[in-house]
């Protein structure tokens, strides 16, 4: 009975949070492979930067805790198990897998700071991991309010926006840290390569956008379902697609343009601020939130196409959510592609192209 019971509770609790941590390892990989290549800095160079510092020391702390606190959640809280407490159960057995998962799924963190700074490195990884499991327990409550909206426009944006805060918090404590490391590449690859001016801002904005995606996708795949949800809303009020367009693409533009900020923040401090990388960045960004507002109406108009009335029942199901995860992350990544290829082929000439490209597109 109790192997059976925790086998239940790994397939409940610890196989979703291996999940949201596998990003995290993925995050961690890219940046790995920028700053400690062949030619870069050590573990020990890391880590003795980091206790010497206060702000790079908070920065990597800070980072890890937003890239790895959705998983620990997960684990924290186990709500995936929370029907099997009502069936006998092991007394220690749960938390020790959850303990022990906890530590494994830190294993990129772990590995830096025991290589970097042996037992002092051990110490301050447990240190972390208590500040982690504290905040991952805590569950803020927030006082709902009737809310006051003025026009259509800003009603389905706030509504938008209110599905990002309720549905994708894990996405976007996820983005946040992933923005910091996007952040810190682009500076890397900025500082490494001494480029300063319109090349630095090229090189910057392209590798912040490419390093972005992933902290993107999450969100988008929210606000497509909060945009086919309130369908049926728009329709019934006569509002107009086109307000229904701009208010989607400036609930995307928000996420984007916020990524894009917390990605400069680290960016300043791995190189020197760039006004040319701040302009550029955004601009990509505000660029990217357009093209991905087109993905994610044509992903909405499709699924319309596919699925017939009689077939409503159906229409949340996991097949299609997957073919609607598969069509973002593609339109995103070709979104971002599409801004390096205009940086690199024409500078900054080109971002007046993409921004030209991106509008027209949408309009189409």
């Amino acid at each position: 009975m109790g192997a059976s019971w925790l086998g239940v509770f790994v397939r409940a609790v610890v196989v979703p949070a291996a999940r949201r941590a596998s990003s995290a390892w993925l995050g961690c990989a890219v940046i790995a492979g920028f700053a400690f290549g062949e030619d870069g800095m050590q573990p020990h160079d890391l880590t003795l930067l980091a206790q010497n510092n206060l702000a790079i020391g908070l920065v990597l702390a800070t980072t890890w805790t937003l890239i790895y606190l959705p998983a620990a959640r997960v684990l924290v809280r186990a709500d995936g198990a929370a029907f099997l407490r009502s069936l006998p159960s092991p007394r220690f057995a749960p938390s020790l897998v959850a303990g022990t998962a906890l530590v494994v799924f830190q294993l990129p963190w772990l590995a830096l700071w025991i290589l970097g700074a042996r037992l002092r490195g051990l110490a301050i990884v447990v240190a972390l991991t208590i500040v982690i499991v504290v905040i991952a327990a805590w569950r803020p409550r927030f006082a709902a309010r009737a809310p006051a909206w003025r026009s259509r426009f800003a009603a389905l944006r706030s509504i938008h926006t209110r599905a990002l805060i309720r549905r994708a918090g894990d996405s976007l404590l996820r983005g946040a840290g992933l923005a910091i490391l996007a952040g810190i590449a682009g500076g890397l690859f900025v500082r490494n390569n001494e480029l300063f001016g319109s090349g630095a801002a090229v090189m910057g904005a392209s590798v912040i956008a490419i390093v972005l995606v992933p902290a993107q996708v999450g969100p988008l795949i929210t606000l497509d379902e909060s945009h086919r949800a309130t369908s049926w809303l728009a329709q019934s009020l006569g509002i107009a697609p086109t307000t229904r367009t701009l208010a989607l693409a400036a609930a995307i533009a928000l996420v984007h343009v916020g990524s894009t900020l917390v990605a400069l923040v680290a960016f300043a401090v791995v190189a020197h601020p760039n006004a040319y990388v701040l302009a550029t960045s955004l601009a990509v960004a505000l660029g990217s939130a357009l093209g991905c507002t087109r993905v994610l109406i044509g992903t909405s108009d499709s699924s319309h196409r596919d699925v017939e009335p009689a077939d409503s029942a159906r229409y949340e199901t996991s097949r299609h959510m997957s073919r609607v995860a598969l069509r973002a992350v593609g339109g995103a990544v070709l979104v971002a592609a599409t801004a390096v290829f205009a940086l690199g082929v024409m500078g900054l000439t080109g971002l007046a192209a993409f921004l030209a490209t991106m509008i027209l597109v949408l309009l189409r």
